[in-house]
């Protein structure tokens, strides 16, 4: 009988690592990542405009949130 709970504990357990993986830490690991893609890349470093700086740093966030299934 004791045997049951430690395996439906340990399922749960498992369980809700992997949600907390996919619906958490995944999400802000992508986040992160293509903030960074879009402040470094080479099209918004080389832009002396501010505005347009922004604009394309937006622009391409989106689309890398797109590209990994978060938008």
């Amino acid at each position: 009988m004791k045997k049951n709970y430690t395996i439906i504990a340990i399922i749960t357990l498992c369980l809700v690592g992997v949600a907390f993986y996919w619906y958490e830490y995944r999400p802000s690991k992508i986040k992160q990542q293509c903030s960074a893609e879009a402040r470094f890349d080479q099209r918004a470093i080389g832009e002396s405009n501010d505005v347009k700086r922004q604009e394309f740093i937006n622009m391409y966030y989106d689309d890398c949130l797109m590209r990994f299934g978060l938008k």
